[in-house]
């Protein structure tokens, strides 16, 4: 007897779908002018050419799904949600949409400047036939999500684009659609409202809507999306779950950004990773600070950082241990020296798991890939399960010779680890030493984003106190 899973039914569908431009051609004196039509005043003008937006696409969207699409400007992302809201016809293909779509693709679209906020959210709710018993209800729902304040009876052209945000995203999910759309309008919204939109999306979705959001920005990708889409050149390039195909994109985008030139940006010049010239000598360090006034009291739990030499368990020779999901992401960089292993040490030795408020040792060997002086500065970037930067941790300028072929060892300690329990991922960079406002700025030896996956656990005694930091304190009473 074979078994068979039943498909998942469909809310959307496309089918060889292709979406075809004419674009027209333009007038220009550096044609040559076979005719001589230039001497009477007349201009010659360019063929008209073809402009593929979306080339022989075939796409699935199974119904309740949060699917994520990303891509540079002009991958045929808007074109795309147009089809689909069926705002335009597809040159070649079929479209085929179950049920009713409710779409915000562009700030204070569909809503008129001079009305006020609540005439707006009547009309809209009037648009879409809300039942008189559900109207009431829906508004004060739009209300309490937008909180607006007594800006709601202001004109709309007034609000700010986060405001107008608010109230857009509130109104389209406030009556319940099969399927929602939103291109970039959460871009407009901070961190509190983009955390608002996640509880009201993960509602509409565990009530079988199916969404599509379209953004720049991969934390608000990873936080609301289960699945991305990475469109490329009116095509689909990658589809699948949401982290590999972030941490794939961002690498693919490294390259073109390394390509501009910063003449043509406007922005400082890349300072390049050559020969080290002589530069500020690193001066000693202050001794640790092992005693504290006798009024100041610490937090509880107690703990004073680096104020006790731990020594933890060698690492192995250089390896790559708990490679993240998608294995290494290395981002396009300058020839010089070269990530070749990684590795977490604890009391335990080698692990995967370190704990909140005892030691642990993040290991990084790097190889020369030529002769030379180099003056580095090293960093760590560690992102939780929604792509949210926790940490980043910089060095101080490490200045060494070293020979093609050599390895160096570098090693930092969290004495102790203050980072509250979680998963983790964990990033790796090589940079010319550069202060730290000229980052930005700055070229880079290697980079290895998202490639580590790490946990945090908190012992069970603190268990009660258990935040996502522990920060130090001082406490004075009196």
């Amino acid at each position: 007897m074979s078994s068979s899973t039943t498909p998942e039914p469909l809310a959307i569908s496309l089918k060889n779908v292709s979406k075809i431009y004419r674009l027209h051609g333009s007038q220009g004196d550096q044609l040559i002018d076979v005719l001589g039509l230039q001497r009477f005043g007349f201009r010659t003008r360019t063929p008209a050419k073809e402009f593929a937006a979306l080339r022989d696409l075939n796409l699935d969207v199974p119904r309740g799904h949060r699917i994520g699409i990303v891509g540079r400007n002009g991958a045929g992302k808007t074109t795309l949600l147009k089809l689909i809201c069926g705002n335009f016809q597809p040159t070649i293909g079929e479209v085929d949409v179950q049920g009713t779509v409710q779409a915000l693709m562009s700030v204070g679209l569909g809503f008129h400047p001079e009305y006020t906020g609540r005439e707006n959210v009547e009309a809209s709710l009037q648009y879409n036939g809300l039942a008189r018993r559900d109207y009431e209800e829906a508004v004060q729902g739009i209300i309490d999500f937008c909180e607006l304040g007594e800006f709601l009876d202001q004109p709309f052209k007034t609000y700010s684009l986060g405001m107008q945000a608010r109230l857009m995203f509130a109104t389209a999910t406030a009556v319940r659609p099969d399927i929602l759309i939103v291109d970039e309008v959460l871009g407009a919204g901070d961190a509190y409202f983009v955390a608002k939109s996640k509880i009201r999306v993960e509602r509409l979705v565990n009530s079988g809507c199916t969404m599509l959001l379209v953004s720049h920005s991969m934390q608000q990708i990873l936080e609301l999306c289960d699945e991305v889409i990475w469109m490329d050149k009116g095509q689909i390039r990658m589809r699948g779950e949401a982290f590999l195909v972030v941490k794939a994109y961002e690498e693919y985008l490294h390259g073109p950004i390394a390509q501009l030139d910063p003449k043509d940006s406007g922005l400082p010049a890349l300072i390049k990773p050559a020969a080290i010239e002589e530069s500020e000598e690193i001066g000693d360090l202050p001794p640790r600070a092992m005693e504290l006034p006798s009024e100041v009291l610490l937090q509880e739990p107690h703990f004073l950082p680096h104020a006790e030499n731990v020594r933890l368990p060698s690492a192995p020779p250089a390896a790559f241990h708990f490679e993240a999901p998608g294995g290494l992401s290395r981002w396009d960089s300058d020839k010089g020296l070269k990530v070749i292993g990684f590795a977490l040490m604890t009391e335990r030795g080698l692990s995967d798991t370190m704990m909140s408020m005892r030691p642990a040792e993040f290991v990084i060997d790097l190889v020369a890939e030529q002769d030379g002086i180099f003056h580095c500065r090293y960093g760590i970037a560690l992102n939780d399960h929604l792509g949210t930067c926790v940490t980043r941790l910089f060095s101080p300028g490490d200045r060494f010779e070293i020979k093609a072929g050599e390895q160096r060892r570098i090693r930092i300690m969290l004495n102790p680890c203050q980072i509250g329990p979680g998963e983790y991922t964990v990033g790796i960079s090589i940079l010319p030493y550069t202060p730290l406002e000229m980052l930005n700025s700055c070229s880079r030896y290697d980079l290895l984003s998202r490639s580590f996956a790490i946990h945090v656990k908190i012992p069970e005694s603190l268990g009660s106190v258990a935040s996502g930091f522990f920060h130090t304190a001082e406490w004075k009473f009196g």
